[in-house]
């Protein structure tokens, strides 16, 4: 076929022109030639332009996408020259990289066996040994396996709790955890530079092994590794389990019956692995979505359980819903994190196992309790960490020759890790430590929500909120980095009716203060992300634009002392602390989308 060249560029943007013709003519794009042509031929101009307008880049959490043609979709080609980019990249660092090789796993996702097929063939093409796993696996074991096998890299085929359309590549480094700053940089870099993505035929590279199927034996490793993080002895408790149709049956549910808790009620419709996630109305197997936890919470009150377990569908995420007082509670990531700290820092106190030297993690939008707690504890909290766990991983990294001390790394989106045998969230670390917490409080006649109330009598209430602005397709892509750019350079006085007392600018380093105009730095790396602190620091607003989905998030943190002296008391304070946070959420919202 024979492009019209000037039609085109007169319906696409000239970023989603260029990439169009790029692959167009390069040989490694030549599979999808006929379809790019298809679409030209149909004016399908605006999910070329979608499907084009810019290259995926690498996250918060590696490239996802929807999967489909084109510089923006995961599909083939982004997978393979990804896995071959890693490949390169990773030779330039260590002379054994090959022999050292590099593990895969994929979650439950439709295009998931396919696409961790097409890696593994672009690995041994590249003449590294490479382990694949024979099924479905979680991302946290993945991370574990990379280095219990001495791997040089590690990848997972997931898009986590994206939507059934998409999917995603997430690549592991050889210390176990995701690639950080400048290593994700690098491999896009080479990414760029392929013009011929090699590979080989995956069953001839089995039978020649250079590709490993590996199982039972690493399984063994990991589950012995994470359910030797209990630290508690209480287990009588009724769990309801569901891993939302992915892979936490492979490391949640194991984990949690090697530990002694054997009173499961497993959610069975969405113990299938479905990567169209039918049961799920939203379509969205997020823990952090009530719709998703439905059936669960069903169960939950049907048969008077404890509390409710979910995952997302690669397991890294943990979900808990709270059977309290009849009535079913929904703990935040921000909460849960706060109560495993609790709870597991009052054990290590009580076993006098407790040093200056042990230290807690946590990204910057997530609860400042947990600095009232390590506070309380007398043990350090690296919060100045940006979002993304991977960052925790990387802590650990950095300290593991030290005297410190890691106890347990937390983050608002329901991540959570306790112990190193990892360096990724792992939803059975966090499913462990919370039940251990739950079985134990049962003990005297309390919930997890009781524990929660408790702890606002001691410390405060810390209430934390997520708003999502939307920015879908090419045209939302640009308003979002026109907004952003904006609440850099013009200020606003105050938001919600609260006056923005500070600024804190993660692309700068630096924080200014409104009335003073003081400068000071922030310790931390460079990052898209702008702080409003509102009279307090524990009282702001941090708004950041997604790095994996077109929106902007807005993440609200409060503080409000209180006078309450008992649960009850601080239940009351806290009702009417989130009926104010939501009308000043509403507001908020509305006024970011008239900036």
């Amino acid at each position: 076929m024979t492009i019209d060249t000037e039609l085109l560029r007169q319906h696409v943007s000239k970023a989603a022109y260029d990439n169009i013709s790029l692959w167009l003519h390069e040989p490694k794009y030549i599979q999808y030639t006929a379809e790019i042509e298809q679409l030209i031929r149909d004016e399908r101009w605006k999910e070329l332009e979608d499907s084009f307008f810019k290259v995926l880049e690498f996250g918060t959490a590696g490239r996802r996408g929807t999967v489909g043609v084109g510089s923006n979709r995961i599909n083939r080609v982004t997978i393979g020259e990804s896995t071959q980019a890693l490949c390169l990249y990773a030779v330039e660092f260590d002379e054994a990289a090959r022999e050292k090789g590099i593990v895969i796993a994929c979650d439950t996702r439709l295009s998931s066996p396919e696409l961790s097929r097409i890696a593994a063939e672009v690995c041994a093409a590249n003449g590294f040994k490479t382990y694949v796993f024979d099924s479905f696996r979680s991302t946290p074991e993945l991370s574990f396996a990379v280095r219990h096998l001495g791997a040089v890299a590690g990848i997972v085929i997931s898009a986590s709790h994206n939507p059934p359309a998409d999917n995603g590549f997430k690549a592991y480094w050889s210390d176990g955890g995701q690639l950080v700053s400048p290593h994700d940089k690098g491999v896009l870099a080479k990414a760029a530079e392929i013009h011929i993505i090699e590979s080989v035929d995956f069953d001839e590279a089995v039978s020649a092994g250079d590709i490993v199927i590996i199982g039972d034996a690493v399984d063994e490793a990991y589950i012995a590794a994470a359910a030797h993080e209990t630290v508690g002895q209480a287990r009588d408790l009724k769990i309801i389990y569901s891993p939302l149709h992915g892979t936490g049956q492979t490391n949640v549910l194991p984990v949690l019956k090697r530990a002694g808790f054997n009173d499961i009620s497993l959610v069975e419709e969405q113990m299938v692995p479905d990567g169209s996630f039918p049961t799920i109305p939203s379509g969205k197997p997020n823990p952090q979505e009530i719709s998703a936890n439905e059936m669960a919470v069903e169960k939950l009150i049907a048969e008077q359980g404890d509390i409710v377990i979910t995952n997302d569908p690669d397991a890294d995420r943990v979900g808990v819903v709270v059977l309290h007082e009849g009535k079913p509670i929904y703990l935040n990531g921000n909460q849960a994190t706060a109560l495993a700290a609790d709870y597991v820092l009052r054990k290590l106190s009580e076993k006098e196992e407790l040093t200056s030297q042990h230290y807690l993690a946590k990204t910057i939008v997530t609860t400042d309790l947990l600095q009232a707690l390590t506070d309380s504890y007398e043990v350090t909290l690296y919060g100045n960490l940006l979002v993304g766990f991977k960052y925790i991983g990387e802590l650990i990294a950095q300290k593991q020759d030290s005297e410190e001390v890691f106890v347990l790394g937390g983050e608002e989106s329901y991540g959570l890790l306790k112990g190193t045998y990892a360096r990724d969230k792992d939803g059975a670390s966090g499913a462990l430590t919370l039940a251990e917490a739950a079985a134990e409080l049962k003990q005297t006649g309390k919930t997890l929500y009781t524990r929660l109330l408790e702890l606002f009598v001691e410390h405060g209430i810390y209430e934390e909120a997520l708003v999502d602005v939307q920015f879908s397709g090419a045209d939302g892509f640009e308003a979002m980095q026109q907004l952003m750019s904006k609440l850099k350079t013009v200020t606003p006085e105050s938001l919600a009716g609260h006056t923005v007392s500070a600024v804190q600018d993660y692309t700068t380093l630096q924080r200014k203060e409104s009335d003073s105009g003081k400068v000071t730095d922030i310790d931390c790396i460079n990052g898209n992300v702008l702080v409003f602190e509102l009279g307090d620091a524990r009282r702001r607003v941090t708004v950041r634009p997604s790095g994996t989905e077109p929106k902007i998030k807005l993440y609200v943190q409060w503080y409000e002392a209180t006078s309450a002296r008992t649960s009850e008391e601080a239940e009351e304070a806290y009702e009417t602390l989130k009926t104010t946070l939501d009308e000043f959420m509403a507001q908020l919202k509305a006024q970011i989308l008239t900036a």
